[in-house]
Parts: C-alpha cells; structure tokens; sequence
C-alpha cells in the first residue's frame, strides 16, 4: 500500500508537498518515526479524513494537532488523571519500553497510536482507544495500512463508526494554522508547503 494510491484513493491527485524537518520533529518526540508517516506528511499535510479522523502532523501552528504537542497533551493528562484517581494510565505512553505514541485522534475523542515496540518503527502497529471506556483495540498493520482501511471504511475498531458519507473516505486538507479563538496554543511554526 503506498501513500500516493492512498492518496489517490482519498481523492488527492497531486502532494500538498508539506516540508518539515524531520531531525527536529524526530527530536521532540523523542524517536524516529516510520517512514510511510513522513510520506503521508509531504503528501498529505495538516487536515483530516471527513473531518472526522485527524491526523497530526510535525510543524503546525495548532496545538491540537501538532505530533509532539499531542503527545505533551497525552502525558499531561494521564498524570493529571493519575493523580486525581490514584490509577495508572489506561496505555503506557512513550518513551516506555512499547509505550503508545499518538499520532491521531477522532472529532468524538478516541485516540490512535503507533505501538512502539521494538527498535525499527516501520515496523510499529497502530492501536487506538476510545474517548470513554477502557477496551483499547490493536490493528495488525503499520500506519498507511491503518489508514486504507479507514479510508475504505474497513477498519476493525468498534468504537470507529462505519463512514456515513460512502467511500472512499475523503481527505479534507488545513492550513494547519491556529485559529484565533480556538482550542489550544499558538505554536512557532516551522513546517511549510513548497
């Protein structure tokens, strides 16, 4: 599955060419990342599937969809929610050994991560969580697979509704700039479209 027929299929023609530096995006997160990511971000950019699923992309001004803010976000909240539960995080997160990196997240709040287990992340699988609930679900696949299946509305996550619009799924491409008066913070932008 390559990204371009992907593309293809979410009703891109041509890359958006979203440029980011990937030694300092791979720096704030903390790890490299898979390869048919850094496609899907030349090719894809900031935006989301049916304004449904975003995915988050290195370099953008907004917070909320920024890969190493998002996983900034996940850590404040599981400590938050430690605390106030006395309860350890429902997933382990990154940098723990197989720790859950967010790379995703739906408009009803359920959460999508690479698992990364093992040294090679073109070899991580997806997993997600639900927004509310503890059952977690795993997909047998890296990241572009994940996202055929989304795309061709295919994807074996119950808590991920059948797409109401037909398939194939379409991209909805952003700017990936925050809105004033929007949720989050007003990050310093450093990826770009070419």
């Amino acid at each position: 599955m390559s990204i371009e027929q992907l593309a293809r299929d979410a009703g891109l023609t041509v890359p958006r060419r979203y440029q980011v530096d990937w030694d300092r995006a791979e720096a704030a997160v903390g790890t490299r990342l898979p390869a048919d990511y850094k496609q899907y971000v030349y090719w894809f950019g900031p935006g989301s599937f049916d304004e449904y699923l975003i995915v988050c992309v290195p370099g953008v001004e907004n917070s909320n969809t920024e890969l190493a803010a998002r996983l900034d976000q996940e850590r404040r909240s599981a400590r938050t929610r430690a605390e106030l539960t006395g309860q350890a995080p429902r997933v382990p997160l990154f940098p723990e050994p197989g720790g859950w990196l967010p790379w995703g997240f739906t408009t009803g709040g359920d959460g999508l991560y690479w698992v990364t287990a093992g040294d090679d992340p073109d070899r991580w699988t997806v997993a997600g969580r639900p927004g509310r609930g503890a059952d977690t679900a795993r997909f047998d696949g890296g990241f572009a697979a994940f996202l055929r299946t989304f795309v061709w509305d295919t994807v074996d996550m119950p808590f991920i509704p059948e797409a109401e619009g037909g398939v194939p799924v379409p991209f909805e491409p952003d700017t990936g700039e925050w809105l004033e008066g929007g949720a989050g913070e007003r990050l310093a932008a450093y990826g770009r479209f070419a």
